[in-house]
């Protein structure tokens, strides 16, 4: 039989929740993945332990935890110097 996957064998008795599994980067997609993916110009960003401060400046405009920074594009989550960015389902994080 087949081997388990890398990230099911890493974590045998605790399997991710939906969800959390590992995010790759932007530049650890691959290209046919990354050519796909909307433009995405990243200027700044704030992050707070407090989930209201945090912010991500993206296209130009302020975009927040939750909202769509692009058509199609949700900006999922903001850790400090990196963003978790979600374009129909695929996961990957940017810096910023």
């Amino acid at each position: 039989s087949a081997a388990p996957p890398p990230a099911a064998a890493a974590l045998p008795d605790a399997p991710a929740p939906a969800g959390t599994a590992k995010v790759r980067a932007l530049n650890e997609l691959p290209p046919d993945v990354r050519s796909q993916l909307p433009q995405v110009a990243i200027t700044g960003g704030t992050y707070s332990s407090n989930r209201e401060h945090r912010m991500l400046i993206a296209n130009g405009k302020v975009v927040r935890e939750g909202e769509e920074i692009a058509p199609g594009l949700q900006l999922e989550s903001i850790a400090p110097g990196k963003a978790v960015l979600n374009h129909q389902g695929t996961r990957y994080s940017v810096g910023y």
